[in-house]
């Protein structure tokens, strides 16, 4: 496959390497001394070839030409003018702007298209619902909604295999995950007639626009997931075929006897409304709302609902790690049991095992647990937003609510690589 080059690769490594030899030398001057690793981004697993990048912008042109004079004829009839319109016509200038310019075959591209497609469309899908002009059922009309076609011959197209595992799986889960979206969009994306008529004019205008943003999001998620899908399995030739249905058996095992143990929590849990709950009955209440593991079985029963076997096996890849940091998580809670508050010299000693551990991975992981590693810097990055901006936070505690999330982080990374092996090995 054409990925990263070996260089790349080679000094992706060296930094992560150097990044944990840098954190000897961090003093306790705050947890900001401690940058995380990146994961393992789309682009390092996939690339662009430019038939993908045709398809994508030749998408986004059609929708100019078939929304610009239906876009035309709403101004002109004051449609903008009405405040319960929240579109601008000048998204068509913009992705204008956009196709005038430089489109090389990248991720930059096909993001940028998506970006200027979702706006665009809901202008159109504005404009053409006030004119009352939009595709339900068999009508016939530049604009329309419902599901992008194609949808189901993609998913039973797609075929598990690779001789390399790991770097066959992350192919997978971004084929997957981008036509998860088109499917979810795509049932977004479907209005019935009736049931339209007994709408009031606003609601059903807006019902309308929305659904013509998602039957667009739905194709060109679609059409970005089949191009991705074709890039792969232009590697394969002979590949051997990967038994995940082997390892989801696996995961699923492993997950059957995992679960958030409330009967502990209920036993410690401080109402949320008190007076000044102590440090631990705050960080306890924040490791319950993560939910480390349970989202992530979740998203696996969504995926394994649609079809998507691939998606489903990462995301209980994800669910295994994520109890783990469960686990973590609460033992960093019980380190504050008797504190009146968390000590900053605890907090960043939590993180920095979090981030050690998670340079590890990015230093020595194959493809795959790079990309599991994306869960535990989501719980990183969480913990910094709650020092940093208080993310939401009423309680003036954002150092037990960090202190939960780096306790969870630090169990994730730790528990990526035998997560990982399931599939690997």
């Amino acid at each position: 496959m054409n990925g990263p080059s070996l260089s790349r690769r080679s000094l992706l490594r060296g930094g992560a390497v150097a990044g944990v030899a840098a954190l000897a030398g961090c003093a306790a001057v705050g947890t900001s001394a401690l940058p995380s690793p990146n994961g393992a981004a789309y682009s390092d697993v996939a690339h662009v070839r430019e038939s993908h990048r045709d398809a994508a912008v030749g998408h986004l042109r059609s929708l100019l030409d078939r929304g610009a004079p239906i876009v035309e004829r709403a101004a002109e009839a004051g449609a903008f003018e009405d405040t319960r319109l929240s579109v601008d016509p000048g998204y068509l200038d913009s992705a204008r702007e956009f196709l005038d310019g430089r489109t090389p075959p990248t991720f930059d591209t096909v993001n940028e298209v998506r970006y200027h497609v979702t706006y665009v469309a809901e202008t159109f899908g504005a404009a053409a619902a006030a004119l009352d002009d939009v595709r339900v059922g068999g009508d016939d009309s530049p604009a329309t909604v419902g599901p992008a076609p194609g949808i189901a011959d993609l998913r039973e197209t797609i075929r598990y295999a690779g001789d390399d595992p790991a770097t066959a799986v992350a192919w997978v889960e971004l084929v997957e995950s981008w036509l998860h979206v088109a499917m979810v969009a795509g049932g977004n994306a479907e209005v019935d007639r009736d049931e339209l008529a007994e709408l009031d004019e606003a609601v059903r205008e807006r019902a309308l626009a929305r659904a013509v943003r998602n039957h667009e999001r739905s194709v060109r998620y679609l059409s970005d997931a089949r191009q991705f899908y074709r890039t792969f399995r232009s590697t394969l030739d002979d590949a051997a075929s990967l038994d995940l249905a082997s390892a989801r058996e696996t995961y699923r095992d492993r997950t059957a006897g995992a679960s958030h143990d409330h009967e502990w929590y209920r036993a410690r849990r401080v109402a949320e409304d008190a007076a000044s709950p102590p440090p631990r009955a705050t960080a306890l209440n924040r490791v319950l709302t993560l939910r480390p593991g349970e989202n992530s079985l979740d998203d696996a029963d969504w995926a394994h609902q649609d079809g998507l076997h691939g998606l489903e096996t990462v995301r209980l890849a994800e669910a295994v790690a994520e109890f783990a940091g469960f686990d973590t998580g609460r033992a960093a809670v019980e380190r504050v049991a008797e504190e009146s508050s968390v000590p900053g010299g605890l907090l960043f000693e939590t993180k920095r095992r979090a981030v050690q551990r998670a340079y590890r991975v990015a230093s020595t992981g194959d493809v795959f647990e790079r990309c599991l590693l994306r869960r535990a810097l989501l719980y990183l990055s969480k913990g910094d937003r709650f020092l940093v901006e208080e993310d939401g936070v009423a309680d003036h505690n954002p150092r037990a609510h960090a202190l939960a999330c780096y306790g969870v982080a630090g169990g994730v990374a730790d528990a990526i690589p035998a997560a990982a092996s399931v599939v690997t090995d």
